[in-house]
């Protein structure tokens, strides 16, 4: 048997819980990533909760200081056959991890980039901020969760240097048949309550529905942020939502499946400037549920428009009202669009296939 190629992964783990660490946690515990290489971690996590996330403070500094310590002593002694860091695509997150990639050529050991972000045009135009992207991108290997997102490093790196891979989910959901084609019709938002989800476009697309006479029930679940649990219930009453909209606050484990199970059609009118790839939209799948969602990030590379459910643009919950009356009028579809949505689940973005793209990706790097 041959000898396990050591792989060296700097990446962010919970807590905070966000995408990133989630997926770094799915690695961290993939029996297929630790059977076939030598595994050592490194947790990049400077922050503990979401709220913390891209600030700055003397703490942070120090613990960033020392993990920049650890990340080169480490790679001195282990000598890894190929080093795989999650980055942070702009501001001040950038700049520490610059640094840290930086330094790490200086050793010639292979690395990888494993983007779960994308950076802000007005960040990506500066002069400064180009000329250091253009360093930054130089002999290095990169991941992308979808080819939608490729334009914004196109200026920096050739597309041979870049592997795809969308993420994965554990398969959780037992859901089967469909309820009662009787009942009013129930649209699910989960995520935190952030302006830039779309918090407040589906609240005006759902004052559309109640104006044209559609029994409908939206359920929120999720977090309070930037939009306040008071600002959201006085915008519900402002528009006369009271009994079609319930804000239930955040949800987890047997409590948040129990709303996925609910659910007719998964709602996600997202325009924030950090979407990638939800791994929400991949749990709504998961129980058969069609989506509607934007044309944000790599978004389009998971719900399959109109077939799947429906990519709309951003901030219009004119389109939104469109799509979400669609589905009130065309029950059997809307079923079709569910069991094609499991389907596509199943065969692109279980978590198996996930831990298999990414051992691929890890063997192609360390034979190049």
């Amino acid at each position: 048997m041959s000898k396990k190629k050591k792989l060296l992964l700097m990446m962010h783990l919970p807590p905070p819980v966000h995408g990133a660490s989630v997926v770094g946690k799915q690695i961290q515990d993939s029996s297929l990533i630790n059977i076939r290489f030598k595994t050592t971690y490194i947790n990049m996590s400077a922050s503990t909760n979401v709220a913390d996330v891209g600030n700055v403070s003397f703490k942070k500094i120090l613990f960033l200081i020392r993990n920049w310590w650890e990340c080169v002593t480490t790679v001195i002694s282990l000598r890894p056959a190929l080093c795989y860091i999650t980055p942070t695509s702009d501001g001040w997150g950038f700049y520490r991890d610059f640094l840290l990639v930086q330094t790490l050529k200086i050793f010639n050991v292979k690395i990888i980039l494993h983007f779960h972000n994308k950076g802000s045009k007005d960040w990506n135009s500066k002069k400064v901020n180009r000329t250091l992207l253009k360093t930054f991108f130089k002999k290095v290997k990169i991941i992308l969760l979808g080819k939608e997102l490729y334009p914004e490093k196109a200026p920096f790196i050739e597309e041979k240097d870049v592997f795809y891979c969308p993420n994965g989910m554990p398969a959780l959901s037992n859901k089967k048949g469909s309820r009662d084609k009787n009942e009013p019709i129930r649209f699910l938002y989960l995520s935190n309550m952030m302006e830039t989800k779309g918090v407040f476009e589906l609240l005006e697309a759902c004052y559309i529905l109640k104006e044209k006479g559609y029994q409908f029930i939206c359920d929120y679940v999720g977090g309070y942020k930037d939009v306040t649990e008071s600002t959201f219930k006085e915008k519900v009453k402002e528009l006369n939502l009271t009994g079609h909209v319930t804000a239930h606050g955040p949800k987890y484990g047997d409590d948040k499946k129990e709303f996925f199970d609910q659910a007719d059609v998964f709602v996600f009118p997202t325009f924030y400037h950090g979407e990638c790839f939800p791994l929400v939209l991949i749990e709504a799948m998961d129980y058969s549920l069609p989506c509607i969602t934007t044309d944000n990030g790599a978004i389009p590379s998971l719900v399959n428009d109109g077939e799947t459910g429906f990519c709309i643009a951003q901030k219009s919950a004119s389109a939104l009202s469109q799509k979400m009356i669609w589905f009130i009028e065309n029950p059997d579809e809307r079923h079709t669009m569910g069991d094609m949505a499991r389907k596509r689940f199943e065969n692109y973005f279980t978590i198996q296939k996930f831990e298999q793209n990414m051992t691929s990706i890890f063997e192609e790097c360390i034979k190049s």
